[in-house]
């Protein structure tokens, strides 16, 4: 479907010019003040891509904790410019504001409210410094509202290619799958339903269940996985899958971050109580994920929110970056929700940012003055939890439920389920 009013070029292409001129500001940055405008991520990116050029492992790089395909991509800021993962991340940051702008038009929305949806996305201070920085997770972004626009156009194997990708790129996206299978149900699949599968025995129960499409998802989808898992095993051994993936479920982070889990794990770090405590806090979040995949699934946009966000919020280790990956979501949901932005919106975005800011302040006194206020940073984060808590529950308490398929069709937002941007 193809942006044709001139409006919405124009706000693409300002969000392409404050993209390219963050760019330049930090390579003066870089260049002249002594904090980096560059994501220390970057070079790391960039030290592993060098690497691979060398003929070793991306993993010589000590902190590269990345598929080695980000590398392999990155191979051009080794021959062509240093810079060139920074427009790669930009390019799929745009790419994926046209992807919600073309879910959206799908999902009926004319024009004008699309592209006012989308600048959520395009204008937000999160998408557009994360991307200019140097950091990968656009990439990951793009790839999960790919999945979601093919499976709205029935091109499901092409969606479950780019769903197995997105979780090979970055693991977290696992934690869609529940939700993907639940919106595989009768709704997507009605012209395939047979008479011979919809009795009431269990055999018929368990044949709905498994039906084609989720059987061709999962299969393709997980079969991509293990095939790029399989592959980087080949190249690269065991240390490939430690650092890319296994090191994720395991990690306890002593670095101070925004999750409430923080303290505790500060404290504990190194020891086996506090290798308990990182699996422990697995237990909320896969409860929440399995609630709300199993309450929201057929409303799919919904659920992917509410999944990135109760993930984020819950997860072990927080940073800034995290908040990027439900940021992308919220053009899908705010045509959906009766919240009345002319003040309960202002309150609650004054609440996050009140939130976010006050950890700052303590952070602040922590890493440039050597101040001990780890305490304090923890009360913070619990401060931050509450209010992401709170915002999630009002999203859900005025959110309409609309499923995504009915019968066999994508369903139209109606004008009286969506909120107002005002």
């Amino acid at each position: 479907m193809a942006m044709r009013s001139r409006r919405t070029l124009a706000l693409f292409s300002s969000a392409l010019v404050l993209r390219l001129a963050l760019l330049l500001y930090g390579r003066f940055q870089d260049l002249y003040l002594a904090v980096k405008y560059t994501d220390v991520d970057y070079d790391v990116y960039t030290d592993a891509a060098r690497e691979i050029a060398d003929g070793h492992s991306p993993f010589e790089r000590t902190t590269y904790r990345y598929t080695p395909l980000l590398a392999v991509l990155l191979l051009p800021n080794i021959y062509v410019h240093e810079d060139f993962g920074k427009v790669l991340f930009v390019g799929c940051d745009l790419l994926g504001g046209s992807i919600l702008y073309r879910i959206l038009r799908r999902r009926g929305l004319p024009d004008t409210d699309a592209v006012n949806y989308c600048c959520v996305w395009l204008f937000h201070p999160f998408s557009v410094n994360i991307s200019t920085r140097g950091n990968a997770d656009s990439i990951v972004v793009l790839l999960v509202l790919l999945s979601l626009l093919l499976i709205m156009r029935k091109q499901l194997v092409l969606s479950a290619v780019a769903y197995g990708a997105a979780v090979h790129f970055k693991i977290f996206p696992i934690v869609y799958a529940l939700a993907f299978l639940v919106f595989l149900n009768g709704d997507f699949t009605a012209a395939r339903v047979t008479q011979a599968s919809s009795g009431s025995s269990l055999l018929c129960y368990c044949k709905r269940q498994l039906n084609r499409d989720r059987v061709t998802f999962g299969l393709v989808s997980g079969g991509l996985f293990v095939f790029l898992a399989a592959g980087c095993y080949y190249l690269y051994g065991y240390q490939c899958l430690y650092e890319a993936y296994f090191y994720h479920f395991t990690r306890t982070d002593n670095r101070h971050n925004f999750s409430l889990y923080f303290y505790s794990l500060y404290l504990r770090y190194n020891t086996p109580s506090g290798f308990g405590v990182g699996l422990l806090a697995f237990l909320p979040q896969l409860t929440s994920l399995v609630a709300i995949s199993s309450a929201y699934g057929r409303d799919l946009p919904f659920a992917l929110f509410a999944l990135t966000m109760v993930f984020v919020i819950f997860n072990k280790v927080c940073t800034a970056q995290y908040f990027l990956w439900y940021i992308a979501f919220l053009p899908l949901v705010l045509p959906q929700t009766s919240l009345a932005f002319k003040w309960k919106g202002v309150a609650m975005i004054a609440a996050w940012l009140g939130g976010e800011l006050h950890w700052l302040f303590w952070a602040y006194h922590l890493e440039m003055q050597g101040v001990n206020t780890f305490f304090s940073l923890w009360v913070a984060g619990l401060i931050f939890f509450s209010v992401n808590v709170g915002i999630l529950a009002a999203f859900m308490r005025c959110h309409s439920f609309t499923p995504l398929f009915h019968k066999d069709k994508v369903l139209h937002l109606v004008p009286s389920s969506r909120g107002q941007l005002e």
